[in-house]
């Protein structure tokens, strides 16, 4: 069923871009618009703008981007009809569709992880199985609430429970352990639970599907976390854990708490801290960097305050150092972690401590490598020039004094020393302009034809009274012919043109085309001799290229008879032909 026009423009109108774009990636301002690093390719200096006056987005280097609708069916893979029903939902605008934003097979492996989420989560909450994973939570200081909220639930001691539950769904073997919820013995190709007596905690993408778990032993077994293996839905590389819950909070903070461990960022939702989200491992691959550079500029690392987790701190804080961000760490007291701190010390002085304790990371670092150095004169040294090599990467002045102020007091040296070894700042990231749509060199006809589209483009009237003579052979340029097409469906609903809505007209690729043709200036009082001027020269353009052309078959024939002053004659017409027309 189509959706109504006035619903869609009614959604469009009060859908705000800049905050819908703002809640996947980090803005700033820039005069009338707001820019940021493109959400849809790797970049290092944005190029991603969005204008509030027009509501749009667009990426001036891949070309993506659009309206509201066109923006979220891009960033999370849906159909028109879903956009607008995710759009409408804050709204009160109830929208019914069918439609998937995730290929069948994939679905298929998110049904199945939906449904075996529900009975893991009914089996430790309603069944004497599950009292004994469930009290093990609750002496934890997990609440009920959180449980039900996070449906977490419990794997029985059972080899084929899943497995014989997938079935009687009309679930395949292989596709269970395509989904990771099977494993397989490759000698006798035969099919058991992956997860055994578990507390399963389920993992969610960044769309808000459970794509997976984490599965905690609670008798002692090994390994203690047994998570899901990678699979079509479930890539670590592009996950962290509890995103698509703590995007928004991260948006408002501009700053996200990066955390270790699961339950961690469990416990600590019961706090008022809730721009936290957890690595699947200490390694951040390529596709967790960028995530990070676009949601924030600023990166708490808050890892186990044990020697493991001290050195998964620096080891991922020169990454993210290097990369141009700030970023920061959470100190937790030592042999604790922030699930036993919350414990220790309850809510209220932990959420204390987030608000109080933030320390920048070379300063962190310097406290671990003056201990490090002890006595050893050599290493003190050693270390020293390695914060003064890294204080190369901190670009804000301020930052700058205050870091080289406390690693000089340290280490207990000169400040003036210290600052005499910095090398020149690397500027990751400067204040830019975005860069504008690159200037075509057009032909003259090209121009031309963009020049008629673009009066056509803003004029209702001059476009149905001319849509029948914009046909191919008047506007060459495909790109053009195609605009005028779409706006001709447009201007049948609508009667004054809107770029944002018209947008919903157009095939996606010729939204830059589009952009740039609003961008330019022509004069108000366009007149009907002037397009008849322009549509008449536009068709003796196209005459002469017949003429052209027959001019040039006849100059071929007259070299291969060496006629050459039926040549020079030939080759003459064809100068003026030129000439007249400037093709």
């Amino acid at each position: 069923m189509r959706i109504p026009e006035e619903t869609i423009a009614k959604i469009k109108d009060e859908t705000d871009i800049t905050e819908l774009v703002a809640s996947y990636i980090k803005l700033e301002r820039r005069g009338r618009n707001y820019v940021g690093l493109c959400p849809f390719h790797d970049e290092k200096t944005p190029s991603f703008s969005v204008s509030p006056d027009k509501q749009i987005a667009h990426c001036f280097g891949c070309k993506k981007g659009g309206n509201v609708f066109q923006f979220l069916m891009e960033i999370e893979n849906m159909s028109f009809a879903e956009a607008a029903a995710k759009l409408g939902e804050p709204l009160n605008i109830k929208i019914d569709t069918e439609t998937s934003s995730v290929k069948e097979s994939d679905m298929t492996l998110i049904r199945m992880h939906d449904y075996m989420t529900d009975l893991y989560h009914h089996l430790l909450m309603n069944t004497s199985e599950g009292e004994k994973p469930l009290q093990y939570l609750l002496d934890r200081g997990f609440s009920t609430e959180l449980i039900r909220s996070e449906k977490i639930g419990f794997a029985p001691n059972m080899s084929y429970f899943a497995k014989n539950a997938l079935l009687e769904q009309g679930y395949n073997e292989e596709t269970a352990y395509q989904a990771g919820l099977l494993s397989r013995n490759e000698e006798s190709f035969s099919y058991y639970d992956r997860f055994v007596g578990r507390i399963m905690i389920p993992i969610k993408n960044h769309q808000g599907h459970r794509v997976g778990y984490t599965a905690r032993s609670i008798d002692g077994s090994e390994p203690k976390y047994l998570n899901t293996p990678e699979t079509e839905i479930f890539k670590k590389r592009e996950l962290f854990f509890n995103l698509n819950d703590a995007r928004k909070h991260i948006r408002k903070l501009d700053n996200i708490i990066l955390m270790e461990g699961h339950l961690d960022v469990l416990k600590v939702k019961m706090t008022k801290v809730q721009h936290i989200v957890a690595t699947m491992g200490t390694e951040l691959s390529q596709e967790n960097l960028n995530l990070l550079e676009r949601l924030s500029s600023n990166v708490t690392i808050m890892f186990d305050g044990d020697s493991a987790g001290q050195n998964a701190t620096l080891k991922v804080g020169d990454t993210l150092l290097k990369r141009g961000m700030n970023v920061y760490v959470q100190k937790i007291p030592k042999k604790m972690d922030p699930d036993e701190y919350i414990e220790t010390y309850g809510k209220e002085k932990f959420e204390q401590f987030i608000a109080d304790e933030q320390q920048h990371y070379l300063h962190f670092k310097a406290e671990v490598l003056r201990h490090e150095a002890k006595e050893n004169d050599m290493k003190f040294t050693q270390n020293l020039t390695l914060l003064a090599n890294d204080m190369k990467y901190i670009t804000d002045s301020l930052t700058a004094e205050r870091l080289v102020a406390a690693i000089s007091s340290i280490f207990g040296v000169d400040k003036h020393a210290l600052s005499g070894q910095i090398p020149a700042p690397v500027r990751q990231k400067s204040d830019y302009a975005v860069p504008g749509p690159v200037e075509q060199q057009l032909s003259l006809r090209q121009k031309k034809e963009r020049y008629v589209t673009r009066i056509m483009m803003t004029n209702r009237e001059f476009l149905l009274e001319y849509r029948e003579t914009l046909d191919e052979n008047v506007l060459t340029y495909g790109p053009y012919y195609d605009i005028i097409r779409g706006l001709c469906a447009y201007f049948e609903v609508h009667t004054v043109f809107d770029l944002s809505l018209a947008l919903n007209y157009l095939d996606p690729a010729l939204t830059d085309t589009l952009i740039e043709l609003d961008g330019m200036s022509i004069h108000e009082d366009v007149s009907h001799s002037e397009i008849n001027d322009y549509l008449e020269d536009l068709s003796g353009i196209r005459n002469s290229e017949n003429e052209k052309q027959e001019l040039n078959r006849r100059l071929e024939i007259a070299e291969r008879e060496n006629d050459i002053e039926l040549q020079i004659k030939l080759t003459q017409e064809l100068i003026e032909l030129n000439r007249i027309y400037k093709m």
